[in-house]
């Protein structure tokens, strides 16, 4: 199932990205700025249903992000991932950096897509170590509700 794959790389892929770049990243760079924005992407993330397989396995919370896809193969990333356990809390963390990009015609081995473009057309984004996700280039809204409390959005706009 390619939500699960998803939600399950996700959720581990915020703590590393907010782990590698978090520390050491310098300012992000506004949208708009002369580096040549081609693309942003957003994406929202959340898993809190405790019943459903996926959120025992990676836990409670979610995943917000905004990329900012630049000429060149670089952008920018900021957002933030929170866990919680019922009863319990939990925290939350701030993303932010830079982030690399390339463009490939397919999903390459490796890389992670939950949706499928129509032009077969994907920017490739290296979140963390080892972790690659395609997202779509064509411009548009993709959703994903498979049980209640469980949902991810991608929004990908010029």
């Amino acid at each position: 199932m390619q939500l699960v794959k998803l939600l399950r790389l996700l959720i581990p892929a915020a703590l590393l990205v907010a782990a590698s770049v978090g520390a050491s990243a310098t300012s992000a760079a506004a949208y708009g700025q002369p580096d040549h924005p081609l693309a942003q992407i957003e994406l929202s993330a959340n898993c809190n249903n405790p019943d459903f397989p996926l959120c025992q396995q990676v836990g409670l919370g979610g995943i917000w992000l905004w990329i900012e896809i630049d000429a060149g193969g670089s952008g920018d990333v900021a957002g933030a991932g929170c866990g919680h356990i019922r009863g319990v809390g939990g925290g939350a963390g701030s993303i932010r950096g830079d982030i690399t990009w390339t463009k490939s015609t397919g999903v390459p081995q490796g890389a992670f897509a939950a949706w499928t473009d129509p032009t077969n057309t994907y920017y490739v984004v290296a979140l963390g170590p080892g972790e690659a996700f395609a997202f779509p280039v064509t411009v548009g809204h993709y959703s994903a509700m498979p049980v209640p409390a469980v949902a991810i959005q991608l929004q990908v706009a010029p």
